[in-house]
């Protein structure tokens, strides 16, 4: 219905009548009217040449390769059951030109691959025998064309050795990751008879090399070897000890309807054995002399430190490793803040040994990945370079504006050469068209001359105020209003004039104040409303929020957002601290709230923050005495603080269900974490210790819904609570007064 539709709307535009759009859409009359009639389906060529005609999207949702083929349903997502697919395809799978295969010899699996092309696709699939071995198949070049973009090798490209991780599952989700790689290893996965040891085989380098980045995105150790077999290399990926195996389990285990085959059976039998485990995996390099030393400092007996599995002995003269999760509890009890700041970072990094130091002639570029002090840092979840410009490309790409302008003011000329690259590459995320078409760009680079620097700002702010004039909403952004407060001054200086604190002039405070009252929301002469919203980047030299420009702007501004290095330092993005940030808007943005229907939206603000207010106060006492010796409900009041840090607070800016949160699911996510709070409070009041609480699956899940839960479907959150309560009331059950 939509084709007609688009025909009348474009015939409209070009004389009123079908004719005139042969030329238009390189096609006949006499076709042009079948598909007006719906009588004929038209090609795909014919529906892109009509879509870039008239600039509207069409959503396919079924394609016919053949007159008398079976239509195919396209997926409009890769869902967690389309990676499954994928996963087993690629593991016992085959593409040719017409057929879509798959060979096992376990029916489970044969059925599954069954049901999955059925829901997937709407095609029925076919049963035969392949040389002795079960196969079933769908018939569809349409399907086998979508197969071979996303990446799966077509018949002839030896597979076994060519295949690799479509690019699609490398980006997707740890759910739809999980799901890919747990069927992945239902086909071509071992394990040993005792279940200690998980094996992965294949003969393609790319395939090992793209299952060991998904292994780790879910924070999976492991060892990847190689092994030359008659002039061929195979490769191996082994994941080995309880708690690898047992993440792997926890995340990639068959879900729903997927077969859950002996694999998995042996699996589970070993993690449930209740013996214990050690397997030098995730081993600290700590010197024997390091760690004497912090013993001798804590003037603690020996045997307090074996009632929680610390047998130092071993370590100190034995020569043991500790493994981190030992390391950790050893550094609980240690006064080094060194040792203890390793600890805490283990939970974020793998201690490798360098077994090989190859050197590799020429020049080549460098990168740092961190440069502790400065305006870069390593953010999000992955090995990413990030700086401030993240932020503002965040703000350029989810503000609710029509229009963007951004001023450079005083930028040194590598950074203004990075946003002037950078900005063009930007997606609007809500027309799909590139960021630039509503942005405009003001360049002043340091080297520019001081009254061009000056002029800087006051022409982003004029040409905010005329599209604001025409009835748009525009953000501006001024990067920063401290390199523009540094041009006044040696305007000043070089005009005699007097000088007042630090040499800025006297009238530095009123020139601020005029700037940021030009923002603000007006009625334009034909009565539409727009708006101007000004963000002020200020740098205080040395963070010292006490100088002139800092003091000044906090008079006339009512939200601020202070940058944290710290912060920064622990790959917490965006570096905003939560305390000596603020905003004065809190009851006018209320009344908003209730408007929405987001009635507890203030409490919700104000429990949240209460929180992390105490849990400041706590970390300085954590830092003397150590967070075991806290009471159970101080300690819950770290790990909800932990929670709202972790998963709520900080957000990845590159990936794409994190980068941006609607109002809905970030209220969902809030509530639920904060109800997570009141649960375990609950229960610790009843004697539950702490410890429980924070080893409940559920904890892992609040830390990773901002990833898992894209904002189309918040309503999983709702699933995510349902499952809390059910835990907590297990819980609750074993420690009823």
């Amino acid at each position: 219905q939509s084709i007609p539709h688009l025909l009348d709307k474009l015939a409209a535009a070009h004389g009123g009548t079908l004719k005139s759009l042969v030329d238009v859409l390189a096609t006949k009359y006499h076709l042009l009217v079948e598909y007006h009639a719906m009588r004929n389906r038209p090609p795909l060529s014919f529906v892109q040449r009509l879509m870039a005609a008239t600039g509207c999207n069409l959503t396919v949702k079924w394609l016919k390769g053949e007159r008398r083929g079976a239509a195919t349903r396209i997926p409009s997502e890769v869902s967690p059951e389309f990676a499954e697919f994928l996963g087993l395809l690629l593991a016992d799978g085959h593409l040719n030109p017409r057929t879509v295969m798959f060979y096992n010899t376990d029916e489970s699996l044969l059925a599954r691959f069954e049901r999955l092309g059925r829901q997937l696709f709407g095609l029925e699939p076919r049963r035969y025998i392949a040389n002795t071995v079960p196969a079933t198949r769908f018939s569809s070049t349409i399907l086998v064309k979508l197969l071979v973009h996303l990446g799966i090798p077509e018949s002839g490209h030896r597979k076994s050795r060519t295949c690799s991780i479509p690019t699609v599952i490398l980006k997707s989700p740890e759910e739809v990751i999980a799901r890919f790689l747990g069927a992945y290893f239902s086909c071509d996965g071992s394990t040993s008879s005792d279940g200690k040891e998980l094996e992965i085989a294949t003969a393609s380098q790319s395939m090992a090399i793209g299952l060991s980045y998904l292994l780790l995105r879910l924070g999976i150790l492991h060892k990847l070897s190689s092994k030359t077999i008659g002039g061929r290399d195979y490769f191996r990926i082994f994941i080995r000890g309880k708690e690898e195996i047992g993440r792997f389990y926890a995340a990639c285990k068959p879900k729903g309807n997927s077969p859950h085959t002996g694999k998995w059976d042996q699996i589970a039998t070993y993690l449930h054995d209740g013996k214990g485990d050690y397997t030098g995996v995730d081993v600290v390099p700590a010197a024997p002399q390091t760690l004497k030393m912090a013993y001798r400092a804590m003037n603690s007996p020996r045997s307090k430190l074996e009632t929680r599995g610390v047998y130092v002995s071993n370590y100190l003269y034995g020569g043991e490793r500790m493994s981190a999760t030992v390391f950790r509890q050893f550094a609980a009890r240690c006064d080094s803040p060194q040792i203890r700041a390793f600890a805490r970072s283990l939970e974020s990094i793998f201690c490798d040994p360098i077994t090989e130091i190859e050197t590799i002639p020429g020049p080549h570029d460098v990168y740092d990945v961190t440069v502790p002090g400065a305006h870069n840092f390593v953010g999000g979840m992955g090995p990413l370079i990030l700086h401030n410009t993240i932020a503002q490309h965040q703000i350029a790409k989810w503000s609710d504006a029509d229009v963007v302008v951004y001023v450079g003011c005083g930028e040194r000329g590598n950074e203004m050469t990075e946003v002037l690259q950078e900005f063009p590459h930007l997606t609007d995320p809500r027309s799909g068209r590139p960021l630039m078409e509503r942005t405009i760009l003001i360049a002043n680079t340091s080297n520019m001359p001081v009254a061009a620097r000056e002029a800087s700002i006051y022409t982003g702010i004029t040409l905010a105020e005329y599209y604001r004039d025409m009835g748009y909403h525009v953000a501006l952004m001024a990067d920063s209003t401290s390199r523009w407060a540094e041009a006044l001054r040696e305007i000043s200086g070089r005009l005699e004039e007097m000088p007042a604190e630090e040499g800025y002039p006297a009238y530095l405070a009123a020139r601020l104040a005029e700037f940021y009252e030009r923002a603000g929301r007006v009625i334009t002469l034909n009565g539409t409303p727009g708006s101007v919203s000004v963000i002020g980047a200020v740098s205080p030299p040395g963070g010292d929020f006490s100088e002139p420009v800092t003091q000044h702007t906090s008079r006339f501004i009512r939200c601020f957002w202070a940058l944290d290095k710290a912060l920064a330092s622990a790959r917490h993005f965006p570096a905003i601290n939560w305390l000596e940030s603020y905003s004065e808007y809190t009851d006018e943005v209320s009344d908003w709230w209730r408007e929405q229907g987001y009635e507890d939206w203030y409490a919700l603000r104000e429990q949240a923050l209460e929180i992390l207010q105490r849990e400041d106060r706590l970390q300085q006492v954590v830092k003397l005495v150590g967070p075991d010796a806290l009471p159970d409900d101080q300690r819950l009041i770290l790990e909800t603080a932990r929670l709202l840090r972790e998963g709520f607070l900080q957000q990845n800016a590159l990936d794409e269900v994190d980068s941006y949160a609607s109002i809905e699911k970030q209220i969902r996510m809030l509530r639920v974490i904060l109800h997570f709070h009141e649960r375990a409070e609950r229960i610790i009041a009843k004697g539950c210790p702490v410890i429980v609480i924070h080893d409940l699956p559920i904890v892992n899940i609040l830390v990773r819904m901002k990833n898992t839960v894209p904002n189309e479907q918040v309503e999983r959150i709702d699933e995510i609570w349902q499952r809390l309560d059910e835990q907590m009331d297990q819980v609750e059950k074993e420690y009823r007064m």
